[in-house]
């Protein structure tokens, strides 16, 4: 799916388009996982879904990070409360969605210019 352009700062990494195994971010796909910052340099990162651990996510964490998103796509492979509940207590938000509300919400947050990461996790 394609995203209309949206006005934002010029080393954004706004979410061009994805399917559901790649992300295009800025003007560059990327078929693999990948931690997205609002801005930065895009991370391949080796959280497995079938070997999923909170340590992995929060091993990726600075302090200024308040909110995290994890896209899946399949949202029904993972017990979410206790990942929720594991970062909430870190004091940092998290959804985990489908690949495209995840691609929606992570331009949204970064219109808002908040501090957050996103987890686009395919394989």
């Amino acid at each position: 799916m394609q995203f209309n352009e949206q006005i934002l700062e010029k080393n954004s990494n706004i979410i061009k388009s994805y399917t559901s195994s790649s992300v295009t971010v800025v003007d560059k796909k990327y078929n693999y996982n990948v931690i997205v910052p609002p801005e930065k340099s895009v991370v391949k990162c080796i959280i497995n879904i079938k070997n999923f651990k909170i340590e992995s996510i929060v091993e990726n964490l600075d302090n200024n990070i308040n909110f995290i998103i994890i896209a899946l796509n399949n949202t029904g492979c993972l017990n979410k409360t206790p990942i929720i509940l594991e970062l909430n207590k870190l004091g940092i938000g998290a959804e985990i969605m489908n690949i495209g509300s995840a691609c929606s919400s992570h331009n949204i947050l970064l219109s808002e210019k908040r501090n957050f990461l996103s987890f686009f996790l395919f394989e």
